[in-house]
């Protein structure tokens, strides 16, 4: 990636979609059976490397804004078919045994995933996920140095809870939580001797506008 294209992930964009999220109304029906809805919230993610340089370390990315675009048709039953993309932002950051912190810079990640969902009772609904997700680092250097290896296999689960209070007509408002799962590798570390991908962890909560499935 360029510098200037770096640039473009690492800062307007980054400002203009959250906007442009922030300031959605409530998703147009596409057809009677597509509807879209808009997410945001924070995300979490577990450590991508841990080494040993002198003391013990590990680097990761810090508490992430996220944002989410999740296109849903129904299926029979209470069943939905779903398709999302995904996209985050932060620092990456070195933590030390001893408990000082360094910023590497920032890291982005987006990701594509489609699954399906199953509406349960009493607000709530659960769903899982596959897909594949990029690292979008804002510059190549340390763990990134020489690129990040392409699209990685990720694969999650969600459960929302939508109150009566946030349903009006065919509009709500539901709190969903969003777990998933990747191996994180690059080529760098390959050479540094690392064989196999860690297994990363991401938590994510996010408030979702949507229109109410029939």
């Amino acid at each position: 990636m360029s510098v200037s294209g770096r640039h473009w992930v690492d800062g307007w964009t980054v400002s203009t979609v959250v906007t442009l999220l922030l300031s959605a109304q409530p998703p147009t029906r596409l057809s009677a059976q597509v509807s879209v809805q808009p997410s945001i919230g924070l995300r979490y993610t577990s450590t991508l490397v841990h080494d040993s340089i002198v003391a013990p370390f590990d680097v990761r990315p810090a508490l992430a804004p996220a944002i989410a675009l999740t296109v849903t048709a129904p299926l029979e039953r209470r069943w939905s078919a779903q398709a999302s993309l995904d996209f985050a932002t932060s620092t990456l950051e070195r933590h030390d045994a001893a408990g000082a912190t360094t910023g590497l810079g920032r890291v982005s990640t987006i990701a594509l995933t489609v699954g399906v969902r199953r509406q349960l009772p009493t607000g709530l609904a659960a769903g899982a996920n596959i897909g594949g997700l990029k690292y979008l680092p804002a510059q190549e250097a340390g763990i990134f140095r020489t690129g990040t290896g392409g699209v990685l296999a990720v694969g999650g689960v969600t459960l929302s809870y939508t109150p009566a209070s946030a349903i009006a007509g065919r509009c709500r408002l539901a709190i969903e939580a969003h777990y998933d799962v990747h191996r994180f590798i690059t080529p760098a570390l390959r050479t540094e001797g690392f064989t196999s991908g860690r297994v990363v962890h991401r938590v994510a909560l996010m408030l979702q506008a949507g229109r109410k499935v029939p």
